[in-house]
């Protein structure tokens, strides 16, 4: 296979304490990427050192979704927030400016209590051409996230037909599709099908096993036929390793030699 892999620091490597210091973790193991849950509380300039000194890339950043630059209900999507959506909107730009990702990620999380979801999509679609534009400003792609309402409640947007309204009703050309396995699994029984279809607006792919978010192979998924069919089909952006290992992180991807040879 041709897929290429990046290590999500959040989860990964955990076995190093210093968030930073796990670029390193991943690169000793092979990696040539990764990413991180949340990274606006790392500092920028040591992230960027590191990764040069170990020649590696960033996959993705996500946005911070909640106010104040923090994790919280998504600021993006709720009336009367602008100047929380512009703070979070000017950290992104700030940090992907420097660390030039792939794609900057907004996952369609749930809105602040006392927003419908019906209110809180057309104030997202209101405000994604401003993160259009300032990505595309810098050269990178927006990636909307949609999220499993098993698993994140109230989120949003819940499966790519969803983002695709969203994306169709904006018509901006800066703004794509993340593509997370472990949250489509049971919305999308088909992935392939829905990834063929929407192969050119995706840029960028997150696997885990389900149940238990662990390493492939731990789960119901079959990631031997899907990663397989995923490499026919020509995807050429990251695959990120978006899971909590079961065992120490290194022995967590002896998947790798049979589900990804």
């Amino acid at each position: 296979m041709t897929l290429k892999y990046s290590a999500n620091l959040g989860m990964m490597f955990t076995e190093e304490e210093d968030s930073i210091a796990r670029i390193g973790a991943a690169a000793a193991a092979g990696f040539k990427a990764v990413e991180f849950l949340f990274i606006y509380d790392l500092d920028l300039d040591a992230i960027r050192r590191e990764m040069d000194a170990h020649e590696q890339d960033m996959s993705v950043i996500n946005i911070a979704v909640g106010e104040g630059i923090q994790m919280g209900p998504l600021v993006m999507a709720a009336p009367g927030r602008q100047e929380a959506f512009k703070e979070n909107l000017a950290a992104g730009v700030k940090y992907a400016s420097a660390l030039k990702p792939t794609g900057f990620v907004i996952p369609a999380y749930m809105p602040p209590e006392g927003v419908s979801r019906a209110e809180a999509i057309d104030v997202f679609k209101e405000n994604l051409p401003a993160v259009g534009d300032a990505m595309g400003d810098i050269g990178v792609p927006v990636l909307i996230e949609a999220l499993n309402p098993d698993i994140r409640p109230n989120s949003i947007l819940r499966d790519t037909a969803e983002i695709m309204e969203v994306i169709d009703a904006v018509g901006h050309p800066n703004i794509g599709i993340e593509y997370d396995v472990y949250h489509m699994y049971t919305t999308e029984p088909d992935m392939i099908a829905v990834i063929r279809e929407h192969l050119d607006l995706i840029g960028n792919i997150q696997i885990a096993d389900t149940p238990g978010r662990g390493e492939p192979g731990t789960g119901e998924i079959d990631y031997g036929t899907f990663l397989k069919d995923l490499d026919d089909l020509g995807y050429d952006k990251w695959v990120a390793l978006e899971y909590m290992p079961t065992v120490p992180t290194l022995e967590s991807l002896e998947w790798m030699k049979t589900l990804a040879a």
